[in-house]
């Protein structure tokens, strides 16, 4: 049978929780513009779906770097990472978060 996992449609700032299972789950985030999540270590094996805006991501002691829509960002688990939306346009993502704690 095909399960169906609805989110939301909106231009408003969500962070919400499309399916979880035992070692996979997926986050659909919408980021208003200047929003930018503090410094954190991942805790999964993360990819990153950008279909809008554009994602400012920074990983361990790097300079922060922009990926647009038609890019998937991969962050291994246990990685110092900060990203966020330093644009002036709304960032859409969808979040992968594989064998996570």
């Amino acid at each position: 049978m095909v399960k169906v996992y609805p989110y939301t449609i909106t231009d408003q700032e969500i962070f919400e929780n499309v399916f979880k299972d035992e070692k996979l789950l997926m986050n659909h985030v919408i980021v208003p513009p200047g929003k930018v999540f503090p410094k954190h270590p991942t805790d999964a094996i993360v990819y990153i779906l950008i279909v809008r805006g554009e994602l400012s991501l920074a990983v361990e002691n790097s300079e922060p770097e922009t990926f647009k829509v038609g890019q998937l960002a991969n962050i291994p688990k246990g990685v110092i990472s900060e990203l966020g939306n330093k644009s002036n346009e709304l960032l859409e993502l969808f979040v992968v978060k594989h064998e996570y704690d």
